[in-house]
């Protein structure tokens, strides 16, 4: 997948984030999270813009794309061919040039379920992704949060971010975790966050053959 710079991410996601239809309906997650919290640059390119949504809100987000000219049917979970039961496994999209995601998810008694979704066109092959994770609570996941411009947008909890980066171990996240220790977390959050996602299962429902 082709990388972007840091700028054009930036102002992928705050378009997303700041589109009226999708306020407090789209939660910003990764890499760009505490460099769009604390306005500062990342130094460094992205490979896309992903985005969490409630589960009952996807039909918004398909709507929004379509009314804006992004939607493609081909990047639409819902028409993979592996994808027999036509679950809703998200939906990816082409944002003035930037490949961005949006990856449903829904939290019921503590236990995370979010789905999202690979495509040939970027992967190489086509499947689905269910990832789930016990101890978790909506506020412990995602958030509306204002920025230094005064705007409030949905976005993954810092607590959240940190814990995400921690656990994939990349040379690459050192300068976010920098960043988001920078700005600080709430200590008991990240470690019911923690905790959770270092027992998370990640299977794969279906795939291309």
């Amino acid at each position: 997948m082709e990388t972007t710079s840091f700028t054009d991410a930036k102002a992928v996601a705050l378009a997303v984030l700041r589109a009226p239809e999708l306020i407090g309906t789209v939660f910003l997650e990764g890499g760009l999270v505490p460099w769009i919290i604390s306005g500062n640059d990342s130094g460094r390119c992205h490979d896309d813009v992903d985005f969490s949504v409630r589960a009952a809100d996807m039909p918004a987000v398909r709507s929004w794309l379509a009314m804006r000219g992004f939607y493609d049917e081909t990047l639409d979970s819902l028409n993979l061919e592996c994808n027999s039961s036509r679950a809703d496994f998200g939906v990816h999209a082409v944002v003035d040039s930037v490949m961005v995601s949006f990856a449903p998810f829904s939290i019921e008694n503590g236990a995370l379920e979010q789905r999202n979704a690979l495509h040939a066109s970027f992967a190489g092959y086509d499947a689905l992704l269910l990832a789930t994770a016990a101890g978790l609570e909506e506020d412990d996941f995602v958030e509306m949060r204002e920025l230094p411009d005064g705007s409030r947008v949905g976005m993954s909890t810092i607590e959240a971010v940190r814990a995400a980066k921690v656990a994939t171990d990349r040379e690459k996240d050192l300068a976010d975790l920098a960043e988001l220790d920078r700005i600080g977390y709430d200590a008991d959050r990240f470690a019911r966050v923690a905790a959770a996602f270092a027992t998370m299962e990640v299977t794969c429902p279906a795939h291309s053959e």
